[in-house]
Protein backbone atom coordinates (compact mmCIF):
# COMPACT_ATOMS: atom_id res chain seq x y z
CA UNK A 1 0.00 0.00 0.00
CA UNK A 2 0.87 3.66 -0.70
CA UNK A 3 0.95 6.03 2.20
CA UNK A 4 -0.45 9.42 0.51
CA UNK A 5 0.76 12.97 1.34
CA UNK A 6 -1.46 14.70 4.04
CA UNK A 7 -1.10 18.03 5.64
CA UNK A 8 -3.27 18.76 8.49
CA UNK A 9 -4.66 22.08 9.92
CA UNK A 10 -6.66 23.27 12.44
CA UNK A 11 -9.39 25.83 14.05
CA UNK A 12 -11.29 26.08 17.43
CA UNK A 13 -13.42 23.38 16.74
CA UNK A 14 -12.43 21.27 13.55
CA UNK A 15 -9.41 19.71 12.02
CA UNK A 16 -9.08 20.18 8.66
CA UNK A 17 -6.98 16.70 6.76
CA UNK A 18 -6.46 17.39 3.05
CA UNK A 19 -5.06 14.05 1.63
CA UNK A 20 -3.76 13.75 -1.77
CA UNK A 21 -4.40 11.32 -3.86
CA UNK A 22 -4.45 11.31 -7.55
CA UNK A 23 -6.15 8.76 -9.87
CA UNK A 24 -9.00 6.59 -7.51
CA UNK A 25 -12.17 6.30 -7.49
CA UNK A 26 -14.77 7.86 -5.66
CA UNK A 27 -16.52 4.87 -4.76
CA UNK A 28 -14.03 3.24 -3.46
CA UNK A 29 -12.86 5.75 -1.03
CA UNK A 30 -13.36 4.38 2.59
CA UNK A 31 -13.42 6.45 5.96
CA UNK A 32 -12.77 5.30 9.69
CA UNK A 33 -13.25 7.73 12.58
CA UNK A 34 -12.00 5.77 15.95
CA UNK A 35 -11.45 8.58 18.90
CA UNK A 36 -8.37 9.69 18.14
CA UNK A 37 -7.68 8.27 14.77
CA UNK A 38 -9.04 8.75 10.82
CA UNK A 39 -7.94 5.87 8.66
CA UNK A 40 -8.37 6.46 5.07
CA UNK A 41 -8.23 3.48 2.26
CA UNK A 42 -8.77 4.17 -1.32
CA UNK A 43 -6.67 1.55 -3.55
CA UNK A 44 -3.76 1.45 -3.08
CA UNK A 45 -3.68 4.81 -0.80
CA UNK A 46 -3.91 4.17 2.97
CA UNK A 47 -3.75 6.25 5.66
CA UNK A 48 -4.32 6.43 9.52
CA UNK A 49 -3.32 9.27 11.55
CA UNK A 50 -3.37 9.43 15.01
CA UNK A 51 -4.14 12.87 16.45
CA UNK A 52 -2.82 14.63 19.81
CA UNK A 53 -6.73 14.57 20.85
CA UNK A 54 -9.82 13.21 20.37
CA UNK A 55 -12.00 13.73 16.82
CA UNK A 56 -15.68 12.78 16.30
CA UNK A 57 -18.04 12.84 13.57
CA UNK A 58 -20.65 15.40 13.72
CA UNK A 59 -23.16 17.70 11.41
CA UNK A 60 -20.36 19.85 10.41
CA UNK A 61 -18.14 16.85 9.34
CA UNK A 62 -17.66 16.53 5.87
CA UNK A 63 -14.81 14.87 2.61
CA UNK A 64 -14.72 16.37 -0.35
CA UNK A 65 -13.23 15.17 -3.09
CA UNK A 66 -11.58 17.28 -6.07
CA UNK A 67 -10.85 14.76 -9.24
CA UNK A 68 -9.04 17.77 -11.07
CA UNK A 69 -6.41 18.39 -7.90
CA UNK A 70 -6.66 14.34 -6.44
CA UNK A 71 -7.03 16.12 -3.12
CA UNK A 72 -9.54 14.52 -0.83
CA UNK A 73 -10.39 17.37 1.95
CA UNK A 74 -11.53 15.97 5.51
CA UNK A 75 -13.08 17.77 8.10
CA UNK A 76 -13.10 16.70 11.72
CA UNK A 77 -14.91 17.82 14.79
CA UNK A 78 -12.87 17.89 17.44
CA UNK A 79 -14.52 16.65 20.83
CA UNK A 80 -13.86 19.64 22.92
CA UNK A 81 -14.05 22.30 20.86
CA UNK A 82 -11.58 25.00 21.77
CA UNK A 83 -9.00 22.25 22.48
CA UNK A 84 -5.36 22.84 20.85
CA UNK A 85 -3.80 20.34 18.71
CA UNK A 86 0.21 20.26 19.27
CA UNK A 87 2.78 19.18 16.52
CA UNK A 88 0.01 18.83 13.45
CA UNK A 89 2.91 19.68 11.51
CA UNK A 90 5.31 16.39 12.37
CA UNK A 91 4.19 14.62 10.10
CA UNK A 92 6.26 11.67 11.56
CA UNK A 93 4.30 11.54 14.60
CA UNK A 94 0.96 11.56 12.86
CA UNK A 95 1.94 8.41 11.67
CA UNK A 96 2.88 6.70 14.69
CA UNK A 97 0.22 3.98 15.57
CA UNK A 98 -1.72 4.38 19.73
CA UNK A 99 0.93 1.75 21.24
CA UNK A 100 4.57 4.17 19.19
CA UNK A 101 3.39 6.52 20.82
CA UNK A 102 2.74 5.76 24.32
CA UNK A 103 6.32 3.37 24.40
CA UNK A 104 8.00 6.39 22.84
CA UNK A 105 6.46 8.59 25.87
CA UNK A 106 7.40 5.89 28.55
CA UNK A 107 10.99 5.63 27.21
CA UNK A 108 11.63 9.07 27.07
CA UNK A 109 11.78 8.76 31.39
CA UNK A 110 12.67 5.59 31.61
CA UNK A 111 15.87 2.91 31.95
CA UNK A 112 14.15 0.67 29.47
CA UNK A 113 16.70 -0.49 26.68
CA UNK A 114 14.88 -2.26 24.00
CA UNK A 115 15.42 -2.32 20.23
CA UNK A 116 14.15 0.13 17.66
CA UNK A 117 10.54 -1.15 16.57
CA UNK A 118 10.06 -0.43 12.50
CA UNK A 119 6.65 -1.38 11.48
CA UNK A 120 6.34 -3.22 9.10
CA UNK A 121 2.38 -4.51 8.83
CA UNK A 122 -0.85 -3.34 10.55
CA UNK A 123 -0.66 -2.79 14.12
CA UNK A 124 -4.44 -1.92 14.86
CA UNK A 125 -5.46 -3.89 17.33
CA UNK A 126 -4.07 -2.60 21.11
CA UNK A 127 -5.04 -2.48 25.01
CA UNK A 128 -2.96 -1.29 27.46
CA UNK A 129 -2.58 -4.50 29.29
CA UNK A 130 -0.70 -5.78 25.96
CA UNK A 131 1.75 -3.14 26.49
CA UNK A 132 2.33 -3.81 29.84
CA UNK A 133 1.42 -0.19 31.11
CA UNK A 134 -0.13 0.42 34.50
CA UNK A 135 -3.30 2.17 34.02
CA UNK A 136 -3.13 3.81 37.50
CA UNK A 137 0.21 5.31 36.35
CA UNK A 138 0.35 9.02 34.30
CA UNK A 139 3.44 8.29 32.59
CA UNK A 140 3.17 11.73 30.62
CA UNK A 141 2.52 13.65 34.87
CA UNK A 142 5.64 11.36 35.56
CA UNK A 143 7.82 12.53 32.78
CA UNK A 144 6.57 16.17 33.49
CA UNK A 145 7.98 15.67 37.16
CA UNK A 146 11.10 13.80 35.88
CA UNK A 147 12.26 16.17 33.96
CA UNK A 148 10.77 20.25 34.78
CA UNK A 149 13.42 22.88 33.71
CA UNK A 150 16.78 22.52 35.63
CA UNK A 151 16.44 18.99 36.78
CA UNK A 152 17.93 16.99 34.20
CA UNK A 153 21.57 16.56 35.18
CA UNK A 154 23.89 16.95 32.35
CA UNK A 155 26.84 14.98 34.35
CA UNK A 156 27.01 11.24 34.33
CA UNK A 157 29.16 9.16 36.53
CA UNK A 158 32.38 8.25 35.32
CA UNK A 159 32.48 4.18 35.37
CA UNK A 160 36.00 3.66 33.30
CA UNK A 161 36.08 0.70 31.34
CA UNK A 162 38.79 -1.76 32.23
CA UNK A 163 40.94 -4.12 30.17
CA UNK A 164 38.71 -7.22 30.53
CA UNK A 165 35.80 -5.29 29.55
CA UNK A 166 37.32 -3.78 26.72
CA UNK A 167 39.12 -6.96 25.33
CA UNK A 168 35.44 -8.77 25.23
CA UNK A 169 33.73 -6.00 23.02
CA UNK A 170 36.79 -6.15 20.47
CA UNK A 171 34.47 -7.56 16.75
CA UNK A 172 31.37 -5.86 18.52
CA UNK A 173 32.15 -2.33 18.07
CA UNK A 174 28.30 -0.45 18.17
CA UNK A 175 28.33 3.34 16.37
CA UNK A 176 25.46 6.05 14.82
CA UNK A 177 22.65 7.06 16.40
CA UNK A 178 22.25 5.63 20.45
CA UNK A 179 24.96 2.99 19.27
CA UNK A 180 22.41 1.19 17.06
CA UNK A 181 24.61 0.21 13.82
CA UNK A 182 27.65 -2.40 13.18
CA UNK A 183 28.85 -3.32 9.49
CA UNK A 184 27.88 -0.51 7.62
CA UNK A 185 31.58 1.38 7.45
CA UNK A 186 33.61 -1.92 7.11
CA UNK A 187 34.62 -1.27 3.75
CA UNK A 188 34.81 2.30 4.24
CA UNK A 189 38.91 3.07 3.40
CA UNK A 190 38.25 1.26 0.12
CA UNK A 191 35.77 4.13 -0.61
CA UNK A 192 37.12 7.75 -1.36
CA UNK A 193 35.68 8.34 2.38
CA UNK A 194 37.58 11.83 3.35
CA UNK A 195 35.10 11.91 6.48
CA UNK A 196 36.09 9.13 8.38
CA UNK A 197 39.22 9.17 10.55
CA UNK A 198 38.46 5.70 12.44
CA UNK A 199 41.06 3.32 11.97
CA UNK A 200 38.89 0.34 12.28
CA UNK A 201 35.70 1.43 12.48
CA UNK A 202 33.67 -2.62 12.96
CA UNK A 203 35.93 -3.63 15.93
CA UNK A 204 37.37 -0.11 17.86
CA UNK A 205 36.09 0.54 21.17
CA UNK A 206 34.15 4.08 21.94
CA UNK A 207 37.06 4.90 23.95
CA UNK A 208 39.90 3.86 21.29
CA UNK A 209 38.13 5.83 18.71
CA UNK A 210 38.22 8.61 21.59
CA UNK A 211 41.72 8.58 21.39
CA UNK A 212 42.02 8.22 17.95
CA UNK A 213 39.85 11.35 17.35
CA UNK A 214 42.67 13.63 19.90
CA UNK A 215 45.73 11.93 18.02
CA UNK A 216 44.13 13.25 14.56
CA UNK A 217 43.32 17.01 15.65
CA UNK A 218 46.68 17.11 17.59
CA UNK A 219 48.24 16.18 14.35
CA UNK A 220 46.28 18.43 12.15
CA UNK A 221 46.34 21.33 14.51
CA UNK A 222 48.64 24.19 12.40
CA UNK A 223 49.86 26.67 14.85
CA UNK A 224 51.10 28.97 11.98
CA UNK A 225 48.20 28.43 10.22
CA UNK A 226 46.02 29.58 13.26
CA UNK A 227 48.11 32.72 14.34
CA UNK A 228 48.16 33.96 10.65
CA UNK A 229 44.12 33.85 11.34
CA UNK A 230 44.41 35.93 14.63
CA UNK A 231 46.93 38.26 13.49
CA UNK A 232 45.11 38.73 9.67
CA UNK A 233 41.60 38.39 10.57
CA UNK A 234 40.10 41.08 7.69
CA UNK A 235 38.10 38.17 5.97
CA UNK A 236 37.18 36.28 9.54
CA UNK A 237 35.78 39.88 10.86
CA UNK A 238 32.43 39.96 8.46
CA UNK A 239 31.94 36.53 9.41
CA UNK A 240 32.33 37.13 12.99
CA UNK A 241 29.44 39.96 12.90
CA UNK A 242 27.14 38.18 10.44
CA UNK A 243 23.84 37.74 12.25
CA UNK A 244 22.22 34.78 11.32
CA UNK A 245 18.52 33.91 10.63
CA UNK A 246 18.58 32.02 13.67
CA UNK A 247 19.71 34.84 15.99
CA UNK A 248 17.29 36.89 13.92
CA UNK A 249 14.15 34.82 14.59
CA UNK A 250 14.93 34.62 18.33
CA UNK A 251 15.27 38.65 18.20
CA UNK A 252 12.05 38.46 16.85
CA UNK A 253 10.06 36.25 19.13
CA UNK A 254 11.78 38.57 21.90
CA UNK A 255 10.11 41.06 21.06
CA UNK A 256 6.72 39.55 20.34
CA UNK A 257 6.64 37.31 23.36
CA UNK A 258 8.39 40.32 25.58
CA UNK A 259 10.29 37.07 27.06
CA UNK A 260 14.25 37.66 28.83
CA UNK A 261 16.84 36.14 26.32
CA UNK A 262 19.83 36.18 28.02
CA UNK A 263 21.99 35.52 25.13
CA UNK A 264 20.70 37.72 22.55
CA UNK A 265 21.71 41.64 22.62
CA UNK A 266 18.76 43.75 24.30
CA UNK A 267 17.68 45.25 20.78
CA UNK A 268 14.61 45.44 19.41
CA UNK A 269 14.05 43.86 15.74
CA UNK A 270 13.53 47.36 14.75
CA UNK A 271 16.53 48.75 16.07
CA UNK A 272 18.30 45.74 14.59
CA UNK A 273 16.90 45.85 11.35
CA UNK A 274 18.15 49.67 11.46
CA UNK A 275 21.82 48.29 12.24
CA UNK A 276 21.75 46.34 9.22
CA UNK A 277 21.30 49.13 7.26
CA UNK A 278 23.63 51.84 8.80
CA UNK A 279 26.91 49.13 8.92
CA UNK A 280 28.28 46.28 6.98
CA UNK A 281 27.18 43.93 8.57
CA UNK A 282 25.97 40.50 6.77
CA UNK A 283 22.80 38.99 7.21
CA UNK A 284 21.13 35.64 5.86
CA UNK A 285 19.78 36.25 1.95
CA UNK A 286 16.40 34.92 2.46
CA UNK A 287 15.55 36.65 5.84
CA UNK A 288 13.95 39.85 4.10
CA UNK A 289 11.92 37.84 1.64
CA UNK A 290 10.78 35.46 4.18
CA UNK A 291 8.52 35.60 6.99
CA UNK A 292 9.70 35.48 11.15
CA UNK A 293 8.66 31.73 11.40
CA UNK A 294 11.15 30.48 8.55
CA UNK A 295 13.18 28.39 11.25
CA UNK A 296 10.02 26.73 12.21
CA UNK A 297 7.89 26.48 9.90
CA UNK A 298 8.15 23.17 6.93
CA UNK A 299 8.29 23.82 3.59
CA UNK A 300 6.10 21.34 1.25
CA UNK A 301 9.72 19.91 0.50
CA UNK A 302 10.33 19.30 4.18
CA UNK A 303 6.82 17.51 4.24
CA UNK A 304 7.46 15.29 1.92
CA UNK A 305 11.05 14.26 3.34
CA UNK A 306 9.26 13.82 6.86
CA UNK A 307 6.56 11.37 4.80
CA UNK A 308 9.50 9.59 3.25
CA UNK A 309 11.31 8.48 6.69
CA UNK A 310 11.03 5.21 8.03
CA UNK A 311 8.47 4.50 10.49
CA UNK A 312 10.46 3.94 14.28
CA UNK A 313 9.96 4.06 17.61
CA UNK A 314 13.22 4.69 19.37
CA UNK A 315 14.05 3.28 22.74
CA UNK A 316 17.06 5.45 23.39
CA UNK A 317 19.55 4.17 25.94
CA UNK A 318 22.16 6.78 25.93
CA UNK A 319 20.19 9.87 26.02
CA UNK A 320 22.91 11.93 26.90
CA UNK A 321 25.01 10.55 24.47
CA UNK A 322 21.86 11.50 21.89
CA UNK A 323 21.61 14.92 23.11
CA UNK A 324 25.46 16.00 23.07
CA UNK A 325 25.57 14.25 19.53
CA UNK A 326 22.83 16.66 18.86
CA UNK A 327 25.07 19.59 20.03
CA UNK A 328 28.14 18.50 17.79
CA UNK A 329 26.14 18.25 14.74
CA UNK A 330 24.65 21.18 15.08
CA UNK A 331 27.88 23.43 15.71
CA UNK A 332 29.24 21.70 12.20
CA UNK A 333 26.09 22.91 10.29
CA UNK A 334 26.35 26.22 12.14
CA UNK A 335 29.80 26.89 11.75
CA UNK A 336 29.61 26.34 7.90
CA UNK A 337 26.44 28.67 7.65
CA UNK A 338 28.32 31.08 9.16
CA UNK A 339 31.76 31.13 7.23
CA UNK A 340 29.76 30.87 3.87
CA UNK A 341 27.30 34.18 4.94
CA UNK A 342 24.38 31.68 5.44
CA UNK A 343 24.82 29.66 2.32
CA UNK A 344 25.80 26.20 1.84
CA UNK A 345 28.17 25.28 -1.50
CA UNK A 346 29.19 21.93 -2.79
CA UNK A 347 32.14 21.17 -0.09
CA UNK A 348 30.06 22.05 2.81
CA UNK A 349 29.15 18.16 2.92
CA UNK A 350 32.90 17.10 3.49
CA UNK A 351 33.51 20.34 5.95
CA UNK A 352 30.33 19.87 8.31
CA UNK A 353 31.25 16.02 8.04
CA UNK A 354 34.99 17.04 9.21
CA UNK A 355 33.98 19.45 12.03
CA UNK A 356 31.76 16.79 13.44
CA UNK A 357 33.90 14.80 15.72
CA UNK A 358 30.25 12.46 15.66
CA UNK A 359 30.54 11.82 12.31
CA UNK A 360 34.04 11.40 11.75
CA UNK A 361 35.00 9.96 14.37
CA UNK A 362 31.84 7.61 15.48
CA UNK A 363 32.36 9.87 18.87
CA UNK A 364 29.52 9.25 21.87
CA UNK A 365 30.02 12.09 24.52
CA UNK A 366 29.37 12.10 27.95
CA UNK A 367 29.67 15.41 29.26
CA UNK A 368 28.47 18.68 27.84
CA UNK A 369 32.11 20.32 28.38
CA UNK A 370 34.04 17.33 26.34
CA UNK A 371 31.35 18.52 23.75
CA UNK A 372 32.50 21.68 23.82
CA UNK A 373 36.24 21.31 23.62
CA UNK A 374 36.06 18.81 20.95
CA UNK A 375 34.03 21.23 18.79
CA UNK A 376 36.35 24.00 19.72
CA UNK A 377 39.74 21.94 18.86
CA UNK A 378 37.72 20.58 15.13
CA UNK A 379 36.77 24.02 14.43
CA UNK A 380 40.70 25.24 15.12
CA UNK A 381 42.29 22.35 13.29
CA UNK A 382 39.91 21.53 10.35
CA UNK A 383 38.05 24.40 8.53
CA UNK A 384 39.30 27.05 5.86
CA UNK A 385 39.20 30.06 8.51
CA UNK A 386 40.72 28.84 12.20
CA UNK A 387 39.66 31.41 14.45
CA UNK A 388 38.85 31.28 18.40
CA UNK A 389 36.41 34.06 18.24
CA UNK A 390 34.31 32.73 15.27
CA UNK A 391 34.51 29.38 17.59
CA UNK A 392 32.50 31.50 20.16
CA UNK A 393 29.80 33.15 17.85
CA UNK A 394 29.13 30.08 16.43
CA UNK A 395 28.29 28.25 19.87
CA UNK A 396 26.21 31.50 20.56
CA UNK A 397 24.40 30.35 17.40
CA UNK A 398 23.94 26.60 18.40
CA UNK A 399 21.96 28.13 21.64
CA UNK A 400 19.81 30.45 19.82
CA UNK A 401 18.92 27.15 17.49
CA UNK A 402 18.33 25.53 20.91
CA UNK A 403 16.10 28.33 22.26
CA UNK A 404 13.88 28.09 19.27
CA UNK A 405 12.73 24.50 19.91
CA UNK A 406 12.78 20.80 18.45
CA UNK A 407 11.39 22.37 15.04
CA UNK A 408 13.87 24.51 14.22
CA UNK A 409 16.27 21.50 15.00
CA UNK A 410 14.37 19.23 12.71
CA UNK A 411 14.66 21.99 9.64
CA UNK A 412 18.34 21.81 10.02
CA UNK A 413 18.48 17.72 9.81
CA UNK A 414 16.18 17.64 7.16
CA UNK A 415 18.46 19.86 5.24
CA UNK A 416 21.55 17.99 6.87
CA UNK A 417 19.72 14.27 5.32
CA UNK A 418 19.26 15.84 1.81
CA UNK A 419 22.84 17.15 1.07
CA UNK A 420 23.90 14.07 3.02
CA UNK A 421 21.37 12.04 0.87
CA UNK A 422 22.59 13.35 -2.45
CA UNK A 423 26.00 12.55 -1.79
CA UNK A 424 27.52 9.51 -3.67
CA UNK A 425 29.87 9.19 -0.43
CA UNK A 426 28.64 10.38 2.49
CA UNK A 427 25.31 9.53 2.21
CA UNK A 428 26.11 6.24 4.28
CA UNK A 429 25.74 9.40 7.29
CA UNK A 430 21.98 10.01 6.57
CA UNK A 431 21.62 5.80 7.28
CA UNK A 432 23.87 6.30 10.64
CA UNK A 433 22.44 9.09 12.57
CA UNK A 434 20.29 11.88 10.21
CA UNK A 435 17.52 9.69 9.36
CA UNK A 436 17.10 8.54 12.99
CA UNK A 437 17.40 12.23 14.40
CA UNK A 438 15.01 13.65 12.39
CA UNK A 439 12.29 10.66 13.40
CA UNK A 440 13.03 11.05 17.29
CA UNK A 441 12.90 15.09 17.19
CA UNK A 442 9.64 14.53 16.05
CA UNK A 443 8.81 11.82 18.08
CA UNK A 444 10.96 11.20 21.39
CA UNK A 445 13.15 14.57 21.99
CA UNK A 446 11.78 16.46 24.74
CA UNK A 447 11.51 20.36 24.48
CA UNK A 448 12.04 21.06 27.84
CA UNK A 449 15.66 19.24 27.85
CA UNK A 450 16.16 20.87 24.93
CA UNK A 451 15.37 24.53 26.63
CA UNK A 452 17.90 23.07 29.33
CA UNK A 453 20.69 22.50 27.04
CA UNK A 454 20.33 26.27 25.73
CA UNK A 455 20.74 27.46 29.10
CA UNK A 456 23.74 25.56 30.32
CA UNK A 457 25.01 26.43 26.64
CA UNK A 458 24.91 29.77 27.48
CA UNK A 459 26.22 29.55 30.98
CA UNK A 460 29.10 27.23 29.56
CA UNK A 461 32.41 29.28 29.01
CA UNK A 462 35.36 27.21 27.53
CA UNK A 463 39.00 28.24 27.93
CA UNK A 464 41.65 28.28 25.52
CA UNK A 465 44.07 25.90 27.89
CA UNK A 466 41.24 23.05 27.57
CA UNK A 467 41.94 22.76 24.38
CA UNK A 468 45.61 22.09 24.62
CA UNK A 469 47.42 24.05 22.37
CA UNK A 470 49.17 26.78 24.36
CA UNK A 471 46.89 28.88 22.24
CA UNK A 472 47.85 32.31 25.01
CA UNK A 473 51.56 31.61 24.81
CA UNK A 474 51.65 31.63 20.88
CA UNK A 475 49.45 34.48 20.83
CA UNK A 476 51.04 36.56 23.23
CA UNK A 477 54.45 35.72 21.57
CA UNK A 478 52.70 36.43 18.02
CA UNK A 479 51.62 39.77 19.20
CA UNK A 480 55.01 40.88 20.90
CA UNK A 481 56.62 40.09 17.39
CA UNK A 482 54.18 42.25 15.63
CA UNK A 483 54.87 44.92 17.29
CA UNK A 484 58.58 44.80 16.77
CA UNK A 485 58.66 44.22 13.19
CA UNK A 486 55.69 47.36 13.05
CA UNK A 487 59.05 49.66 14.93
CA UNK A 488 61.27 48.22 12.64
CA UNK A 489 59.10 49.09 9.50
CA UNK A 490 58.83 52.62 10.97
CA UNK A 491 62.60 52.99 11.80
CA UNK A 492 63.30 51.53 8.07
CA UNK A 493 60.49 54.19 7.02
CA UNK A 494 62.14 57.17 8.65
CA UNK A 495 65.32 56.12 7.25
CA UNK A 496 64.81 56.06 3.70
CA UNK A 497 62.61 59.21 3.44
CA UNK A 498 65.99 61.55 3.19
CA UNK A 499 67.45 59.21 0.58
CA UNK A 500 64.42 58.70 -1.30
CA UNK A 501 63.62 62.61 -1.43
CA UNK A 502 66.81 63.11 -2.79
CA UNK A 503 66.50 60.21 -5.34
CA UNK A 504 63.43 62.04 -6.67
CA UNK A 505 65.26 65.34 -6.75
CA UNK A 506 68.37 64.25 -9.00
CA UNK A 507 65.71 62.33 -11.33
CA UNK A 508 63.68 65.56 -11.96
CA UNK A 509 66.80 67.71 -12.33
CA UNK A 510 68.09 64.60 -15.15
CA UNK A 511 64.77 64.94 -16.82
CA UNK A 512 64.65 68.78 -17.20
CA UNK A 513 68.35 69.41 -17.06
CA UNK A 514 68.06 72.50 -14.46
CA UNK A 515 70.71 71.88 -11.73
CA UNK A 516 71.03 73.74 -8.65
CA UNK A 517 73.41 75.75 -7.18
CA UNK A 518 74.45 73.53 -4.17
CA UNK A 519 74.53 70.74 -6.63
CA UNK A 520 76.72 71.94 -9.29
CA UNK A 521 80.25 71.59 -9.17
CA UNK A 522 82.79 74.67 -8.72
CA UNK A 523 84.91 73.59 -11.77
CA UNK A 524 82.38 73.31 -14.34
CA UNK A 525 82.56 75.55 -17.15
CA UNK A 526 79.96 78.88 -16.79
CA UNK A 527 77.27 78.66 -19.04
CA UNK A 528 77.57 82.39 -19.65
CA UNK A 529 80.94 84.12 -20.29
CA UNK A 530 81.93 88.11 -20.29
CA UNK A 531 84.37 88.50 -24.03
CA UNK A 532 85.95 91.56 -24.01
CA UNK A 533 88.25 94.09 -21.67
CA UNK A 534 86.58 95.66 -18.95
CA UNK A 535 86.23 99.18 -20.67
CA UNK A 536 84.29 97.21 -23.35
CA UNK A 537 82.36 95.52 -20.79
CA UNK A 538 82.09 98.98 -19.07
CA UNK A 539 80.65 100.56 -21.89
CA UNK A 540 78.16 97.66 -22.99
CA UNK A 541 76.56 97.48 -19.35
CA UNK A 542 73.86 99.74 -20.25
CA UNK A 543 72.97 97.62 -22.44
CA UNK A 544 72.07 94.72 -20.24
CA UNK A 545 68.63 94.94 -18.74
CA UNK A 546 67.82 94.03 -15.24
CA UNK A 547 65.66 90.74 -15.35
CA UNK A 548 64.81 88.65 -12.66
CA UNK A 549 66.99 85.89 -11.67
CA UNK A 550 67.34 83.14 -14.40
CA UNK A 551 66.79 85.42 -17.45
CA UNK A 552 68.78 87.86 -19.30
CA UNK A 553 68.27 89.73 -22.46
CA UNK A 554 70.78 91.43 -25.18
CA UNK A 555 70.29 94.54 -25.96
CA UNK A 556 69.20 96.06 -29.52
CA UNK A 557 73.10 97.46 -30.25
CA UNK A 558 74.48 94.15 -28.91
CA UNK A 559 72.28 92.14 -31.83
CA UNK A 560 72.84 95.03 -34.26
CA UNK A 561 76.91 94.10 -33.72
CA UNK A 562 76.35 90.48 -34.01
CA UNK A 563 74.41 90.96 -37.46
CA UNK A 564 77.26 93.25 -39.02
CA UNK A 565 79.93 90.03 -38.82
CA UNK A 566 81.55 91.66 -34.99
CA UNK A 567 81.75 89.27 -32.15
CA UNK A 568 79.24 89.78 -29.19
CA UNK A 569 80.11 90.82 -25.95
CA UNK A 570 77.97 87.45 -24.42
CA UNK A 571 78.57 84.63 -25.82
CA UNK A 572 76.07 81.41 -24.85
CA UNK A 573 78.73 78.81 -23.83
CA UNK A 574 76.80 74.84 -25.25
Amino acid sequence: MITPRFEVRQDEANVYVTIYAPHVRAQSIEFDVDVDQLKFFASPYYLRITFPGKVVESEESSAKYDAALGEILVTLSKQTPGEEFANLDLLTSLLATRREKNIASYSEGSELRGPVIEEIGDTNSYSNADAGFNNDVDIDAALEQAYTNEDFDWEIPQNPLNVETEALLVGTAKYGFDGQYSGYLMHVHTTANEINEVADPENMTSEARHRGRIACEDEKFDIEYYIDNYINDEDIQPLIQHISRFNYALCRRKKDQDDEIADVPAVTADLLTQQFQKTQITVDQHIASESDDSCVKFTDAEKKQMMSLPRKTHLVSNKMSVYLGLVDILFAYLFELRTNIGELNVESTWAIGAVSSTLSNLEQFSTLRSTAVACYRRGLAYPLYRNWELCEKTFKDVCAVCRLGCRAILKIFLELKQIFDEHDIYYIYSKLYFDDYCIWLQTSASGKIIQSLARKLHRLEIDKDEVGWNLDEYEDLALITSDDDDDDDDENADNEMPTQAADIQSLNQQETGVSTEADAPTSQQPLIQIIGNSSDNMEGSDSLEDKPTGSLRLSTNATSERSHGKKPLIEILE
